[in-house]
């Protein structure tokens, strides 16, 4: 009888100990609740999940995605010759460009006060650094203008981009591209809550992402304003002055537990 009263002693403890546990946890409002939120706005659509720290830190991780837009582009020979025409090489190239990125991000929304909707976000986005892509429309279509350089170093034909002489590579092909760090930095305000006490829940949100000054790349080169010269210099030195990618969303979101 006295064992079968400590295993019986032994169990209350352990519940009540549990049972303490869970109360400390719910009060702090710990990992306790769970959220999933879809968003929109200027990184574009996206989606995430949300848990509170504490009552007053919750924190979300998710991903954006701003749909790419593309245009068609052309660039003239810096000369054309008839020499060139044995080669097969287009006096003006198609190419295209591309606009978009996506990114991962994590952030961590703070709360001055317990019931608070407004709110403090520090975190970071991180992805892929190309914002601008362009390239030409057909795989390997310079071919001839590759080799017609390699059989003529003397007198290198390519496409001008202000100074800069922009030629294929040994398969043909070109390619440029403006690029940001892939880790950005982000710091806002917004109002609403990323678990929300009810069922459903909005937020509101706006900052600024800190992506560093933007590069531009030409067949895996980067260039500066003295390779572009006066024509193109002065764009270089503003494109890398933007430094900061503003931010504004609107998420949307459902607490599941």
């Amino acid at each position: 009888m006295r064992f079968k009263h400590l295993i019986m002693f032994i169990a209350a403890a352990v519940f009540a100990t549990n049972a303490s546990a869970q109360e400390e946890v719910e009060d702090k409002n710990l990992f306790n609740h769970l959220s999933v939120g879809v968003t929109a706005g200027t990184p574009g659509f996206g989606a995430d999940v949300a848990m509170p720290i504490c009552n007053y830190v919750q924190v979300r991780a998710g991903f954006s995605m701003l749909p790419k837009f593309k245009f068609d582009a052309e660039m003239d020979l810096n000369d054309y010759s008839s020499e060139l025409s044995g080669y097969g090489v287009p006096d003006v190239l198609e190419a295209e460009a591309k606009i978009g990125f996506t990114n991962g991000k994590l952030l961590f929304d703070v709360y001055p006060f317990k019931k608070s909707t407004f709110h403090v976000t520090a975190g970071f986005y991180f992805g892929g650094g190309s914002i601008i892509k362009a390239y030409n429309k057909e795989d390997g279509m310079l071919m001839g203008l590759t080799e017609y350089n390699r059989d003529h170093p003397d007198r290198m034909i390519g496409y001008e981009l202000g100074d800069y002489l922009l030629t294929p590579d040994a398969d043909g092909n070109i390619s440029a591209a403006i690029k940001t760090s892939g880790f950005r930095p982000y710091i806002g305000i917004g109002s609403g809550r990323a678990v929300p006490k009810k069922r459903i829940g909005l937020m509101f949100e706006a900052g600024v992402m800190f992506w560093g000054s933007p590069k531009i790349y030409c067949n895996g080169d980067e260039l500066t304003s003295e390779d572009f010269g006066e024509d193109g210099g002065d764009f270089v030195d503003v494109l890398s002055k933007i430094k900061i990618y503003p931010v504004i969303n609107l998420r949307i979101c459902g607490r599941i537990f």
